[in-house]
């Protein structure tokens, strides 16, 4: 499985170099909405560079040298998951040492605040992301799959931010009240459990559809 990841780290390599010069870009730019601007950041540099993989193999028709290998199913489906998470590591770490030198240095620029619960939410996002989008890949690849997965993108990031700006805007309403009580009444860790465990559910079940799917793929 580590080559498996590896040869996903190798082959991006131009596109990591052009994913720092999209970090930057994004934490100036998106500095002023604060915590979801990093959420945005650390999203939109993992579909790149996760799905930018798929694309390289889909290219080179990589499925048909790796099924023809002694390598089992199961690695080569969840060595991608563990790639997508190697990719919004990657992305959280430049993040976060953009805004430690930034701030170390009292340098009179603002850039993305980097929190607990901003890289929470990301890593939350990014595994919701492609929950929906490795299925697909592997069930059609990337190149067949791929303007659903940028359209699936766009919605992922306009839906988002519509639904906080609807559930900001709607304080008074009996859900918003029950979700803030909680949410109030509840410590850090309590709250990133709540989140955690449907996640995994939700992971877990994309990984066994996704299996399902190369399993019976025809190359």
């Amino acid at each position: 499985m580590y080559h498996l990841i590896k040869k996903d780290v190798i082959m991006q390599k131009r596109a990591i170099g052009l994913s720092l010069l999209f970090i930057f870009f994004f934490t100036f730019t998106l500095s002023e909405i604060g915590p979801s601007g990093l959420v945005v950041n650390i999203l939109a540099v993992t579909y790149m560079l996760a799905l930018g993989a798929s694309a390289v193999e889909d290219k080179n028709n990589s499925d048909l040298m790796l099924v023809s290998l002694p390598i089992k199913k199961d690695t080569i489906v969840s060595s991608k998951y563990i790639s997508v998470y190697i990719f919004a590591l990657y992305a959280a770490f430049v993040n976060y040492l953009i805004y430690l030198i930034v701030n170390q240095l009292n340098l009179p620029i603002k850039v993305l605040p980097f929190t607990s619960g901003g890289f929470f939410f990301s890593i939350v996002a990014v595994s919701l992301f492609c929950s929906i989008t490795l299925p697909l890949i592997f069930k059609y690849g990337f190149l067949k799959s791929r303007v659903i997965s940028i359209i699936l993108f766009f919605v992922f990031i306009a839906g988002g931010s519509t639904l906080v700006d609807n559930l900001s805007k709607k304080e008074d309403s009996i859900l918003i009240q029950k979700i803030s009580t909680l949410f109030h009444s509840s410590s850090d860790a309590q709250i990133a459990l709540l989140l955690f465990i449907p996640v995994v559910i939700i992971l877990f079940v994309s990984y066994l559809i996704s299996l399902n799917f190369y399993k019976n793929r025809e190359f």
